[in-house]
């Protein structure tokens, strides 16, 4: 079992413009980030680490930007929220202040600078397992700023993490996230026949067989991105893809099969999850969303391993059919407004930007892995670097 001292607790924090300022421009698109000044879920969660009864470990907050100008803001706004912590648990912060610093000590080429930033979820997830390596760490567990967790929860984040089980070592694992109601399955509505409106029902299919069996783990074919636990063989070797632009939990378990790396599900590591509603971005933004990633899915396992294998069954593997196309414009057409097609544009020309951001994005991943593993073994080599990094980020 790892212990508490060689774990880093990430968790990252999505941050907009405030609630008077909701016109502005955005360059990244997120499910729910919260504006500036509106309330926080991140002091509830903290409460929730401070009351573990593994102690220890450190908390690494990310600090994701809906638009860069938003740097400054975001970055004291969390340091205000966190003052109150200091002291009962070991904080660090990553925002973009120190995120320049660190790029300018690692003297980052264009295609690292791809890799970790704060303006989208790959980004963000791949300094979610860049800095805890710079920290020293083992173990790497992400959650979310709007989840609640029991006081066992991070002991048994650690207790499988490296272990051998089944044969194999345990170097991912995913847990189930329990909503509001204390249950583990989304809200389904009466099935459609469209892949992508009936997505709930797909991953609803798949927690229900992940969760049949208590007291074990079971191979998975799904993670969720605020209930995942990296051990250090695992994430020096896999990355976040920059071409992913949601679903990047998924995407990484995907990437780690890829390299011959198994996921592993513990139907007991549960999280409460609390998405704050009245920030959800619209359906049909959603829904874009979902088509830019699961059409860029299946061309990138074309290309670097198997269409639709049985291993993702039946999630994510309902959404990467031969006929994926017909069905993201099908969805799209039944949640399109006037004003959200002149924003994001009209049903037919998402999927064509998602075929095509697919085919030219698609074959780079094996250089984002090469590059991503090269960065990896520089700073555990040259311990002066490391060194030097870690001072980016202090306790606070």
């Amino acid at each position: 079992m790892t212990t508490a001292e060689n774990a880093v607790i990430v968790i990252p924090t999505y941050w907009t413009w405030p609630t008077g300022e909701s016109h502005r421009p955005v360059t990244a698109a997120y499910d729910h980030p919260t504006p500036l000044d509106s309330d926080s879920t991140l002091p509830a969660l903290l409460e929730d680490l401070a009351a573990q009864r593994a102690k220890g470990f450190r908390v690494l907050i990310l600090t994701g930007l809906a638009h860069p100008d938003l740097g400054a803001a975001a970055s004291e706004h969390v340091r205000q929220l966190l003052q109150s912590f200091q002291g009962r648990l070991d904080l660090r912060l990553c925002e973009a202040t120190a995120l320049r610093r660190l790029g300018r000590l690692l003297q980052l080429t264009a295609q690292e600078s791809e890799l970790i930033h704060l303006g989208s979820y790959s980004g963000i997830r791949n300094l979610q397992l860049l800095v805890p390596h710079i920290l020293g760490a083992e173990v790497v567990v992400a959650l979310d700023d709007d989840e609640r967790v029991q006081p066992d929860y991070a002991q048994r984040a650690l207790e499988r993490a490296g272990q051998i089980f089944n044969a194999d070592r345990v170097l991912g694992l995913a847990g189930p996230y329990l909503q509001r109601d204390g249950g583990l399955l989304l809200p389904e509505s009466a099935p459609t026949g469209n892949l992508f409106r009936d997505k709930a029902r797909s991953i609803n299919a798949a927690m229900r067989l992940l969760t049949q069996e208590k007291g074990g783990l079971a191979p998975s074919p799904m993670a969720l991105g605020g209930n995942m636990v990296f051990h250090r063989e695992l994430f020096t070797s896999v990355c976040f893809d920059p071409g992913i632009t949601r679903g990047e939990d998924i995407d990484y378990l995907i990437n780690a099969r890829l390299q011959g790396i198994r996921w592993w599900f513990d139907p007991d590591l549960t999280i409460l999850h609390l998405p704050p509603r009245h920030y959800e971005t619209p359906p049909y933004q959603r829904t874009r969303e979902d088509v830019l990633r699961f059409i860029y899915e299946r061309e990138k396992l074309r290309l670097h391993g198997e269409v639709k294998p049985a291993w993702l069954e039946p999630y994510p593997g309902a959404l990467l059919g031969h006929d994926l196309a017909q069905h993201a414009a099908a969805a799209l057409e039944m949640e399109a407004t006037p004003e959200l097609v002149e924003r994001l544009g009209g049903p037919q020309s998402i999927v064509e930007a998602a075929q095509e951001h697919a085919r030219r994005n698609a074959p780079r991943y094996p250089d984002f892995v090469k590059t991503w593993q090269d960065l990896m073994k520089r700073l555990e080599q040259d311990s002066a670097l490391r060194q030097a990094s870690a001072a980016v980020f202090p306790r606070l």
